[in-house]
C-alpha cells in the first residue's frame, strides 16, 4: 500500500509567476512544502502535479531541481489531475496539501493520516470545520474514492474543487481531527499573496532556518507573543468555514497544539 502526499501547483504560465515560487530563505515557497510533506509520518513519497500547459514553465524545472517526483496532469479541471497523479505513481492513500502550504505541521498531517485509518472513515480532514490556522489543512483520501468521485463528477464546482463531491456526498463516512480553535483559527498562514509572502519571510527572519521546521505550535506561539507578526484571516467567517451540506460524521478528540508559555 503506497501513501503518497499530492500538492498541486499552478502559475499564471502566461507570465510563469506565482507566490509558490516566490523566495523564502532561500529556497521557493513551493519547495518549502515539499520538503516539509516529505517529514509526514506513514508517507511514502511527495509528489508535485501540475497542469501540462505548465510543463515548459519554471515551476516544473523547480520540482524537478529539487529532486521531488512530478507529475503532469490535464489543465482546467484540478479534480482529474489529482487523480491523475494517484493513477502515475500507483497511489493507494493521498495525502493532500496546499501549494500554498509552507508551515505545513508534518506531525498533525501524520495525525490525520492515522484517524483516517483508525475510524475506518472514508474521508479524513482536520478542516470539517478547521479549529486551526488556516494553512494547516491536510485532507486524505483513498484512491479509489478519489477515482471514483473524477467518474461522477457532474459539475464545475466538483471538477475544480477535487473533494467537493465526497466532503458533501450523505453516505461517505467523513472523519474530522479537531483543532484548539479561539484565537488561533483567526490567523492566516497560507502563502498565498503579497501579504502572505511578507509574513513568511517575517517568520524567517525571525527563525532563521529554524522556520523550516518550525512546529505549528511553536509558530502560534511566536505569534501569540509578537502581535506585529500576527496575520488576521481577511475575511469574516473564513476562518472557520462551515463545510456545504454535510460536516464531519466522526469527531476526534481535540488535538491542541501544545504551546510553551
Amino acid at each position: 500500500m503506497t501513501t503518497a502526499v499530492i500538492v498541486q501547483a499552478q502559475t499564471d504560465f502566461q507570465t510563469d509567476t506565482s507566490p509558490v515560487l516566490a523566495d523564502l530563505g532561500g529556497r521557493t515557497v513551493l519547495n518549502r512544502v515539499l520538503d516539509r510533506c516529505a517529514s509526514i509520518p506513514g508517507v511514502d513519497s511527495v509528489i508535485c502535479s501540475i497542469p501540462e500547459t505548465e510543463l515548459e514553465t519554471s515551476l516544473a524545472l523547480e520540482v524537478l531541481r529539487a529532486g521531488h517526483c512530478l507529475s503532469v496532469g490535464p489543465a482546467g479541471d484540478a479534480l482529474a489531475n489529482l487523480s491523475h497523479a494517484a493513477k502515475d505513481y500507483h497511489v493507494d492513500t493521498v495525502v493532500r496539501v496546499s501549494a500554498e502550504a509552507a508551515f505545513v505541521d508534518a506531525q498533525l498531517a501524520g495525525r490525520v493520516l492515522e484517524l483516517l485509518h483508525d475510524s475506518r472513515a472514508d474521508f479524513a480532514t482536520n478542516a470539517m470545520p478547521t479549529g486551526y490556522p488556516r494553512g494547516l489543512e491536510v485532507e486524505v483520501i483513498p484512491a479509489v474514492l478519489l477515482h471514483k468521485a473524477h467518474d461522477v463528477a457532474s459539475s464545475d464546482e466538483e471538477l475544480a474543487d477535487p473533494t467537493l463531491w465526497m466532503r458533501q456526498h450523505a453516505y461517505l463516512h467523513k472523519a474530522n481531527l479537531r483543532g484548539p480553535g479561539g484565537a488561533l483559527e483567526a490567523l492566516d498562514w497560507r502563502v498565498s499573496s503579497a501579504d502572505g509572502i511578507r509574513f513568511a519571510r517575517a517568520i524567517f527572519d525571525e527563525l532563521g532556518e529554524g522556520a523550516a521546521a518550525v512546529s505549528a505550535a511553536e509558530l502560534a506561539a511566536l505569534c501569540l507573543r509578537r502581535p506585529d507578526l500576527q496575520r488576521p484571516v481577511e475575511h469574516a467567517g473564513e476562518a472557520n468555514p462551515v463545510v456545504p451540506l454535510q460536516a464531519a460524521d466522526i469527531e476526534s478528540a481535540i488535538e491542541a497544539l501544545r504551546i510553551a508559555a
